[in-house]
């Protein structure tokens, strides 16, 4: 388990000066890069091997809104590892202690050079607890096909040099921001975020024209898919609900 307690910078708000989700992910992504390496599974180790973590699947529960306050402390740790997928689990306080938000991410290792998983290594494997500490069930959700049916907002975007990460692809963070920009403006700037998840499908690369459809999902949720425009291929499908 690894502790790691961020400064927040006014940068680092939105208009409403609250912490928007991508930032959120951010802390958790530095947090998890920072344990990995004490698990001797972080980019030292996979750099020179040209392999590289990924993430497949994330997931969110909001507890209270990320607003008006100085710092953020991310616990995170590894909780299970299968044969080609890595569970890390997360919560993260306020600086009085209070939860913000917990969750679940789920990783692959990806070369590089050939853009394909690969097996997780046996030593991290060996690391599984016997009993694992799960903040939450792992949800499977899937889209509903949504062929036919008009969405509420679409639009496009060019994923810019600065999107791009050291893997050579679009960050994941900015899928959510992408996502989250498609929002009806009186729910986003009304409502706090609920649940989150987000099912990351492919790569996208500098260059790429995205499309982002947002659907209305039951009264509270929304569906946002992006597909790349080249191919036509999703490339992530998010959920969000909003209290």
């Amino acid at each position: 388990m690894h502790e790691e307690i961020f400064k927040i910078r006014n940068y680092e708000t939105d208009a409403r000066g609250m912490l928007p989700l991508w930032t959120l992910q951010n802390y958790f992504q530095e947090a998890a890069g920072i344990d990995a390496r004490k698990l001797a599974v972080g980019r030292e180790e996979f750099g020179p091997q040209g392999i590289a973590w990924v993430l497949t699947k994330m997931q969110f529960k909001f507890t209270a809104a990320a607003k008006d306050i100085a710092a953020i402390k991310v616990k995170t740790w590894h909780h299970v590892c299968e044969r080609i997928q890595s569970r890390r689990d997360f919560i993260m306080f306020d600086e009085t202690g209070a939860e913000i938000c917990k969750g679940i991410s789920w990783w692959v290792i990806l070369d590089l050079e050939k853009r394909k998983i690969m097996r997780l290594p046996q030593s991290l494997i060996d690391l599984n607890p016997t009993n694992p500490a799960a903040v939450m069930e792992g949800s499977q959700m899937k889209a509903p096909d949504f062929t036919g049916k008009t969405p509420l907002n679409s639009y496009e975007i060019i994923a810019r040099m600065e999107d791009i990460d050291s893997n050579g692809h679009v960050n994941n963070v900015h899928y959510s921001a992408w996502a989250l920009a498609g929002m009806p403006a009186d729910v986003y700037n009304s409502k706090r975020l609920d649940d989150v998840f987000i099912n990351f499908k492919n790569e996208a690369m500098q260059g790429d024209k995205i499309t982002v459809a947002t659907y209305a999902e039951g009264a509270n949720g929304y569906w946002h898919i992006l597909t790349r425009g080249a191919d036509g291929k999703e490339i992530a499908q998010v959920y969000t609900t909003w209290i």
